[in-house]
């Protein structure tokens, strides 16, 4: 029995929520709760900003069983010698769930392990797919310091620094949290340590610079920090509040201003352009699967 296509959009599931930190008590690693500036200082080279997309591109099934097709994709980008610079980035496709590659015309799927049942299961598979290749593009990138879009799950020698655009989770007691919105663009809060999976992370928020127009709730421009313990953290900190308010983004060119990072977006944009247009995938796959 050959795979047929079953669907070009999948069935709502369940969206994955950022994990938070496990349940513990409130550990600062600053004495003063109070917003914290500083003297700018010179960004570390090589400072690479590593990140990555998914795309879920249909559903096939074999009689009862289901596999989703996906493409993903990985790359970097490298501030050094004054400039900024892409490094050659990484596309797969990848068939969540088959057992061997499938082939839709020029499009070849490579099978991937599902670890469960379900839609859940398969659109999990594809982020572990996209994490793979992410930390396939990090392996080939040598000293400096990583910058990566999300919390910090990659180990390596050299620093590495997370920063998190969204706020699912709480880390901070109510009375301590009330100082974030006392932030200034430029200013941080203070150290305090975090536990994840074994994990022993330094975080810290820092306010972006916001445009002057506009509606503006508590978390605008806000973003969450984190580097491993064992690390150089407090310098990381200090670098943070000159380093992320100069590659804010601006509204006019970035919807997600001004958390998404200017390199960041400019990475985003083309690693997107390689993993080619979703119209011409779906056709593909209509033509080949048998979707009509």
């Amino acid at each position: 029995m050959a795979w047929r296509l079953y669907a070009l959009e999948l069935p709502q599931a369940q969206e994955l929520l950022p994990e938070g930190p496990e349940p513990e008590g409130f550990w600062p690693l600053e004495e003063s709760w109070e917003p914290k500036g500083g003297a700018p200082l010179p960004w570390p080279e090589p400072l690479y900003f590593l990140d990555g997309k998914e795309r879920a591109e249909g559903l096939v099934a074999e009689g009862r069983r289901l596999a989703l097709l996906g493409c993903v994709a990985a790359g970097a980008v490298v501030f050094e010698g004054g400039r900024m610079r892409l490094l050659p980035p990484l596309v797969r496709r990848v068939g969540v769930g088959l057992s061997e590659a499938l082939r839709a015309g020029e499009l070849l799927y490579e099978p991937f392990p599902v670890e469960g049942e379900g839609i859940y299961a398969l659109q999990e598979g594809l982020r572990r797919a996209r994490a793979n290749l992410e930390a396939e593009v990090a392996s080939g990138l040598s000293g400096g310091l990583l910058v990566v879009d999300g919390p910090v799950r990659l180990r390596r020698e050299a620093p590495i620094l997370g920063y998190i655009k969204t706020h699912w989770a709480r880390y901070l007691p109510p009375e301590k949290e009330a100082l974030l919105h006392r932030l200034a663009p430029g200013e941080r809060s203070p150290l305090f340590r975090i536990r994840r999976k074994g994990l022993e992370l330094a975080s810290w928020y820092l306010r972006l610079p916001l445009p002057p127009e506009g509606v503006r709730p508590p978390e605008a421009g806000l973003l969450r920090l984190e580097t491993p313990l064992e690390g150089s953290y407090e310098r990381l900190a200090a670098l943070s509040v000159s380093l992320f308010p100069a590659l804010a983004s601006h509204p006019v060119k970035d919807p997600r201003a001004p958390q998404n990072l200017t390199p960041v977006g400019g990475l985003e944009r083309e690693l997107g352009r390689r993993m080619g247009r979703r119209e011409v995938v779906a056709r593909f796959l209509a033509r080949h699967l048998g979707g009509g």
